[in-house]
């Protein structure tokens, strides 16, 4: 396919990407021709077919590539402590081993490793330096990932979306540059609740969260869940007319908001995809050995959904309007400050994020079914199953973000 001009590039950032502000900011910004220059070398040589619609693809199983390819779109750190209160340290000025990240034949490897003499292991966090949002020339985006995470007790691995307004996660700071050294001048320094960066809002679940692929304890049930403000959305799942509010709720889990229908997999292993739109988000797998790459197949050079058979559709939820206001007698009182501004169908700013961490909120609250099991999970993870879990690894071999034109609603 021709390759695409500077201007074509410019064109595809401006209009599919950075919808949300960054445009405004980059015009504006003294970092201009650098952070430009940065963007149209990293769409070029992500997109080696420069297709139209692809925002970019990593084919791990077709191409060598370097680190340097996978921070082109990535932030590799995540300087603040785990949001989910796990066992992990996601922070590289806090690393032991340095090796976490490692570009093998098979893929992107990201890795646990335990901390001798330490309750915490050292874990990574991918956050894509890209944000998406939906648009007149985007009114549907692919997002597919192939690999494999880890699934064993007190591990809870999550392929995700992740929004926010903030001026950080905006880079709408003068000086911010998208690099991982950037970051590091946030570590140490406060709680992740209250210290915002590219990597971190303090204003979840204000901009919404699509929760792909999350899995806990080696149960190999995949959750598809969607985190909002209770003025955002209802939801219905899979056409079952039960009509859900997104957000989360008083009293039990403080980060439940709606989900489908789990399903069983053998291995979490395989390809996953999800397709958003405006009025829904649909959830998709394929076993491992299936032929993705085949014409229309969510590998392909161009992904047909229409072909795709019911057997991989696994869950679809159909967003509605909502009359429903933030109740602090029904919602965390920071869940209200946090959503006070947020309107219907307001999923904004979409980063991706591929995390692995240890116990903590879910894992941990489900490792079983007495009343200490969040303490019974971290007694595990340093005792018995220390091993088990050291070198635990998520395995990306494709990823690909694109968009579907023609697609509606």
């Amino acid at each position: 396919m021709q390759r695409m001009s500077s201007v074509q590039v410019m064109r595809e950032v401006k209009d599919n990407i950075f919808k949300s502000g960054m445009t405004h900011y980059l015009t504006r910004s003294l970092l201009f021709p650098m952070t430009l220059l940065f963007i149209m070398t990293a769409a070029i040589a992500a997109n080696p077919d420069n297709q139209q619609n692809v925002f970019y693809t990593l084919d791990f199983e077709k191409n060598d590539y370097a680190m340097s390819d996978v921070s082109r779109h990535f932030f590799t750190t995540f300087p603040h402590d785990d949001p989910t209160e796990g066992d992990v340290i996601y922070d590289r000025k806090k690393w032991r081993d340095k090796n976490l990240i490692q570009l093998k034949k098979e893929g992107l490897l990201l890795s646990v490793k335990e901390r001798e003499g330490d309750r915490f292991f050292d874990s990574v966090r991918l956050t894509s330096k890209s944000f998406y949002n939906l648009s007149d020339d985007a009114s549907a985006i692919l997002f597919v990932f192939k690999g494999s995470l880890p699934s064993t007790n007190g591990v809870w691995p999550a392929w995700w979306l992740n929004g926010s307004r903030q001026k950080e996660w905006l880079y709408q700071d003068a000086d911010f540059q998208l690099t991982d050294a950037k970051l590091d001048k946030f570590s140490g320094v406060g709680h992740f609740y209250n210290t915002p960066s590219a990597v971190n809002p303090t204003d979840w679940p204000a901009a919404g969260e699509i929760d792909i692929i999350e899995t806990i304890n080696g149960h190999n049930k995949i959750h598809n869940t969607l985190h909002t403000c209770p003025q955002m959305y209802d939801s219905t799942w899979n056409n079952d007319n039960e009509v859900k509010n997104c957000a989360n709720g008083v009293p039990g889990d403080p980060n439940a908001g709606c989900s489908g229908t789990a399903y069983d997999v053998d291995a979490p292993e395989g390809t996953f995809a999800a397709i958003w739109k405006r009025n829904s988000i649909a959830f998709f797998y394929w076993q491992p050995g299936a032929d993705v790459r085949a014409a229309g197949g969510p590998l392909s050079l161009n992904p047909n959904p229409e072909s795709w058979t019911n057997e991989h559709l696994k869950n679809t939820v159909h967003l509605l309007k909502t009359e429903a206001k933030c109740d602090e007698t029904l919602h965390e009182k920071w869940q209200c400050d946090s959503c006070k501004d947020s309107r219907n169908f307001e999923l904004e700013n979409m980063k991706m994020i591929f995390n692995i961490t240890l116990c903590g909120k879910w894992a941990g609250a489900k490792f079983d079914d007495t009343d200490n099991a969040i303490q019974n999970c971290r007694d595990y993870i340093l005792g018995e199953g220390r091993g088990k879990i050291d070198s635990q690894n998520i395995k990306i071999e494709y990823l690909s973000v694109s968009r579907l034109s023609g697609s509606g609603s």
